[in-house]
């Protein structure tokens, strides 16, 4: 997420992942749905409204630990930072969505043993017109082992994971989240209504190319 996380990801699109589609793509790290070895790197399309770029994710040599757990810090052509973390089953970034007013959030973004239409929560705090609000986040796997076209690149093992997100009970929208094991983020897409009938937001990320050392 270009925004996806660090770049986002979400819903203005934080943190990413990585990918790199090419026909013959190199060999990809079994087990893994973020590999983060020095030197990887993943190329993006990124879309938000009508208006598209390009950037690339690198992971570096350098780790920070945040809430007693170890990041790996990776670079975006962007010139902004990212960080994505590993424990066990679990998937971490941070994130920020800012159609909602979200800075920065530690986000539980995928478990790789949970089955098919299995789910997890979380939660973003944040303030909205001075108030002090949360938003609960619904993750729920609608896919795994799936095949998916991606910029005319088929990635196999792929796992679906839908966002849902609600905000004083009621649903604001969310978004839909495909990692490819060995590779990482490949594609997803957001779609969020900001409270009190704001400004609709959407974006969307695909993956162009990527290396994985």
């Amino acid at each position: 997420m270009k925004k996806i996380v660090f770049p986002i990801c979400f819903f203005a699109s934080a943190i990413l992942l990585f990918t790199q589609c090419k026909k013959d793509a190199p060999e990809t790290a079994s087990g893994n749905f973020s590999p983060l070895t020095t030197g990887s790197s993943w190329n993006y399309k990124y879309t938000e409204g009508s208006v598209s770029s390009t950037f690339k994710i690198t992971a570096t040599n350098r780790d920070t630990v945040a809430n007693g757990k170890t990041y790996k810090v990776l670079s975006s052509s962007d010139g902004t930072l990212s960080y994505l973390g590993k424990v066990g089953n679990d998937y971490y970034r941070f994130a920020s969505f800012p159609a909602i007013g979200v800075n920065s959030f530690e986000e539980l973004y995928l478990k790789d043993n949970k089955a098919l239409n299995e789910t997890w929560t979380g939660a973003a705090a944040f303030k909205y017109m001075g108030a002090d609000i949360t938003a609960n986040l619904t993750y729920t796997v609608k896919g795994k082992g799936e095949t998916r076209t991606v910029n005319g690149n088929a990635f196999n093992n792929v796992t679906h994971v839908r966002l849902d997100i609600a905000i004083f009970g009621a649903g604001i929208g969310g978004g839909d989240f495909y990692y490819q094991e060995g590779v990482g983020l490949i594609e997803d897409s957001i779609l969020v209504t900001p409270p009190s009938g704001g400004q609709p937001y959407s974006s969307k990320e695909e993956i162009v190319s990527f290396e994985i050392k």
